[in-house]
């Protein structure tokens, strides 16, 4: 049987493929406080905490109680006549819940990402089927549907939201390490609105974007992120050496396995209005003399200079 977390709260007979709802709020809960800390005693004091959001009436130790006896029901009508030792233990230090990682599907997740990220560089089309099949567990956010999260519901969806972060770092790894960056695409920009001051995420698109061609797009990646995380963090490494490796056309941009070796490509120039046939202007940097020495003539000054319209003009060559 499976403990379901990521979602709707719930039991899950894998023989049967039978799904046991939790209708409760309070035994959501109630579950979630007691898988966050599996095969161990959890305080009464700290589940009548997380059962009432922080504020347990006066009866909440005997309501405790009840919820937990309506809980212990649900386990073994769900698990039937295989359920062997009971699963929801009542000891004097509080409440325990019988359940190994592989019961779990918060536990089947981490134990996925954990054995793909083994195997990301070494065998990214292995990590990313492993990684496409562990993300199909989550149904929604942790314990959706059971109400404001007390102190130990909050602290597991927080870690297991960052867990899920984690993996799809993972996988848009192995898909840009195994040619797979068409199939991520659409999921790497998502990726970028879901977590705005995540610099990985931009970076992996900007990659992506590359391999596919359009560079120029990658570099609008690149201007719409860096004041909103240099802002946040203070400075944006990642976003910057990728943006140095479009300047200098890096091999890595198509490299490591990638399929096909596509290039990166940019707007082709245009002509100025009203000059048919006139040749096609390119950008120049302008040397400027600045109080620290001349300009920077780096890749990464040129793009950034092109892209804020600083110390640049045009003529025709």
């Amino acid at each position: 049987m499976q403990f379901r977390i990521l979602g709707p709260p719930d039991l899950f007979d894998e023989e049967r493929r039978l799904r046991t709802p939790l209708t409760s709020p309070k035994q959501k809960r109630l579950l979630g406080a007691l898988i966050a800390r599996p095969n161990s005693f959890v305080p009464r004091e700290e589940l009548m905490r997380e059962v009432w959001a922080g504020r347990p009436p006066r009866q909440a130790r005997s309501a405790l109680s009840t919820h937990a006896s309506g809980l212990r029901k649900t386990l073994a009508g769900a698990e039937g006549a295989r359920g062997g030792r009971a699963r929801l233990v009542t000891g004097t230090d509080g409440l325990m819940l019988r359940v190994s990682a592989t019961e779990t599907d918060s536990g089947r997740f981490c134990l996925a990402v954990t054995r793909a990220r083994g195997r990301c560089r070494t065998a990214p089309e292995e990590a990313y089927a492993i990684l496409r099949e562990a993300l199909v567990l989550w149904r929604g956010p942790v314990l959706d549907g059971g109400g404001p999260h007390g102190p130990l519901g909050a602290t597991l969806a927080e870690r297991l939201q960052d867990v899920r972060r984690q993996a799809l770092e993972l996988l848009f790894d192995a898909a840009l390490r195994s040619g797979r960056h068409p199939d991520v695409l659409s999921e790497l920009r998502e990726a970028t609105v879901a977590h705005p001051l995540c610099e990985r995420f931009h970076d992996q698109l900007m990659l992506a974007l590359c391999r596919s061609g359009r560079g120029g797009e990658a570099i609008g990646v690149y201007t719409e992120a860096r004041q909103r995380l240099t802002a946040a963090h203070g400075h944006t490494p990642l976003l910057r050496a990728r943006l140095e490796q479009i300047g200098t056309q890096s091999p890595e941009l198509s490299a490591a396995g990638a399929g096909a070796r596509a290039p990166v490509a940019f707007p082709p120039p245009r002509s100025p209005a009203g000059r048919d046939g006139a040749r096609p202007h390119r950008f120049v940097v302008r040397h400027v003399e600045r109080p620290d020495g001349p300009a920077e003539r780096s890749a990464l000054g040129f793009l950034t200079d092109l892209l804020s319209g600083r110390e640049l003009h045009t003529g025709g060559v």
